[in-house]
């Protein structure tokens, strides 16, 4: 694993072990998975299970992975979902992979880089132990976290269009912000974290090149206190009104302090779900993610999942979306947004020059 792609559970401190060792069982030569049963006839029912970091009710990243799993199964009436195992260490997380593959479950998923390298001995005795078994892991870049996988046969990663996320956040921020000052707070400073903010701020400043942005890509997940204090001294600072964040729960502290400084003129977009509602007064639109376990479930039954690929989400397959708008967004402000959106759905919004110019700052 590269120095960067440290994962949000090392961070916590959580992890009471060392990422599992990589060397590896060879496994079988085949590039695409057998989603028919031991007799040879295709399998009429799957089930599928997902491991979790954190709870389900988190408000963003762990929620955000349980809704996509609903949606999948919504889709596929021949699969059944089985109880997430929620708040798993990293030192746990290859004993709890290992109890479904103990069970046949024909898809596993795994919400984090994290898990790319816990499993990777897992995944390795189950292609050879349980080749009906599969594992998507998110937020993955098979070429720099499984480069020492000996076989991938039965796994697959997700990776969101990170530029298509902060070029739509971007756009909501620099059309809504009045005081031409907006701020980002990370978890950790990863390279999906660095593209997210790239994209954000050269979007904003394609709608006014005047807008400045704050960060701080050293907050940690858990502690919303942190994202209260880097919100109001923003605020009080740089006089900042428009937040965007990629830190879970550091965020519902940004927006505490976004919500006291007035929520009629201080406004959040949430990510990776849409959490636009009463409770949540400050936000004013959400970028959402989709995990595309969907499109696993219909690879693992056409027998095509698997080779180490890397699905990616984004506005093509609603892998990116916009989230609903508060009645704070006027209504020219929303169509010039989903104008915008079109643009950066094409591709033909920012170019990587404008991207690259500011990370080069970062």
């Amino acid at each position: 694993m590269s120095k960067l792609n440290l994962d949000r559970r090392q961070f916590l401190g959580l992890s009471g072990a060392a990422a599992a060792t990589m060397g590896l069982a060879a496994c079988g030569s085949s590039s695409s998975s057998d989603s028919s049963s031991s007799d040879g006839e295709k399998k009429s029912s799957y089930k599928v299970a997902m491991i979790m970091s954190g709870i389900i009710t988190d408000g963003g990243w762990d929620q955000a992975h349980y809704e996509s799993l609903q949606r999948a199964i919504e889709k596929h009436s021949g699969w059944e979902m089985l109880e997430p195992k929620e708040n798993t260490a990293t030192a746990d997380a290859a004993t709890a992979a290992e109890t479904y593959v103990d069970q046949d479950v024909d898809l596993i998923v795994g919400n984090g880089n994290q898990f790319a390298s816990a499993w990777a001995e897992v995944i390795a005795e189950a292609a050879e132990s349980h080749p009906n078994v599969h594992f998507l892991i998110t937020n993955t870049d098979p070429e720099q976290e499984m480069t020492d996988y000996e076989s991938t046969d039965n796994v697959e990663a997700v990776l969101p269009d990170f530029v298509q996320l902060g070029s739509l956040a971007g756009v909501i921020a620099g059309l809504m912000t009045q005081t031409k000052s907006i701020g980002f707070i990370g978890g950790m400073k990863l390279p999906s974290t660095l593209n997210k903010y790239s994209a954000y701020l050269a979007a904003a400043q394609k709608m006014d090149a005047s807008i400045q942005g704050q960060y701080n890509f050293e907050a940690g997940f858990s502690d919303a206190a942190k994202g209260t204090q880097l919100t109001e001294q923003w605020i009080n600072s740089y006089n900042v009104d428009v937040m965007w964040g990629d830190a879970s729960a550091v965020d519902n502290g940004a927006r505490q302090a976004l919500e006291a400084a007035g929520a009629d003129t201080h406004f959040d977009i949430s990510q990776p779900i849409d959490i636009l509602g009463d409770n949540q007064p400050t936000v004013i639109a959400s970028t959402v993610t989709d995990w595309k376990i969907d499109q696993a479930m219909d690879e693992i039954e056409a027998g095509s999942f698997g080779g180490g690929k890397a699905i990616t989400a984004n506005m093509d397959n609603g892998g990116v979306s916009l989230g609903k708008f508060s009645d704070k967004v006027p209504a020219d402000v929303q169509s010039k947004i989903e104008e915008y959106a079109e643009q950066i759905k094409a591709g033909t919004f920012l170019t990587d020059a404008e991207v690259a110019a500011v990370k080069a700052t970062l």
